[in-house]
């Protein structure tokens, strides 16, 4: 599967994306696309970037700096997007075939085993439950159920309280073969950071050095990110010190002391069938196979 400048975006609108609002962004050639599913290191990867970019770990929010684009809560005003400095790092959640495509724009996808995604997306929501119950603002309509095992059935099945999940991956892997495309995977970003964020930067055409790698490294690591979230700099308000939900514990693996054994084949019957076995061996070991 290809794209270029001449394919018609696929229309997505849903309770949390809209993906119209790319077509009000004027793009530039320099423009860097940072996309996943969810819960898969998106924040992770836009201070990854920050850092190779900017080498900044003195701003705002990241919400303001790399915002998630086609979001109906949290994106900016166009206006506000234009006004970035170049390189600009743009977050989303869509499919490609939603987003603009241009040859000159870098497409950075990350991916994460599925079991984790669905934990991690959990955890996610009952943060986001407990900074609406706060507020009293309640959407049980974005959070899901609050049993895990009603919300695991749920999302593994449809996606909901997101999106389908397969068709994400499935889709973005489709295109891992187009020159501005890298695909990246969680686990190799956590357990191999020097060499991924290496490879990223040469992607990028960054600068690549090893004082430069000490610190990428160290500004990115769960502890630092996790004591930005703390500061209202991932997204929340300094004021409220509300966690955002944007760095959970980083941890791979917690799902095997809560899925159950019919639950896990279930998840296996769903990646056969939703999956090629070199898309399928990616996104649950790291490396592509094909």
């Amino acid at each position: 599967m290809t794209f270029d400048e001449t394919s018609p975006p696929q229309i997505i609108k849903d309770t949390l994306r809209d993906a119209s609002k790319w077509g009000k962004i004027k793009p530039r050639n320099d423009d860097i696309i940072i996309a996943t599913c969810y819960k898969s290191g998106t924040t992770l990867t836009q201070q990854i970037i920050n850092l190779l970019l900017n080498g900044n770990q003195d701003f705002a929010t990241m919400r303001d700096m790399s915002p998630w684009v086609e979001s109906r809560q949290h994106a900016p005003k166009p206006e506000v997007i234009e006004a970035l400095a170049s390189p600009r790092f743009l977050k989303t959640h869509l499919d490609p075939g939603a987003l603009p495509w241009l040859s000159e724009w870098k497409y950075i996808y990350l991916a994460r085993d599925g079991r984790d995604v669905g934990l991690s997306l959990y955890n996610h929501c009952r943060a986001m439950e407990a900074e609406q119950a706060a507020m009293e603002q309640v959407d049980t309509k974005i959070n899901g159920p609050a049993n895990f095992t009603e919300f695991w059935d749920q999302w593994v099945e449809t996606g909901s309280p997101r999106w389908d999940f397969w068709e994400n991956i499935d889709r973005w892997w489709q295109v891992r073969s187009q020159p501005n495309v890298l695909l990246v995977h969680y686990n190799d970003l956590i357990h191999k950071k020097p060499t991924e964020v290496e490879r990223i930067a040469r992607f990028l055409d960054c600068e690549w050095n090893a004082e430069i790698s000490n610190n990428v490294c160290k500004y990115s690591s769960i502890d630092y990110m996790r004591g930005l979230e703390l500061t209202g700099k991932l997204g929340s308000s300094k004021k409220n010190k509300q966690k955002t939900g944007l760095v959970n514990k980083g941890i791979n693996g917690r799902w095997k002391k809560l899925l159950t054994y019919q639950q896990l084949v279930r998840y296996k019957q769903i990646v056969t069938q939703q999956l090629e076995p070199a898309c399928a061996d990616w996104l649950h070991q790291g490396k592509i196979t094909d």
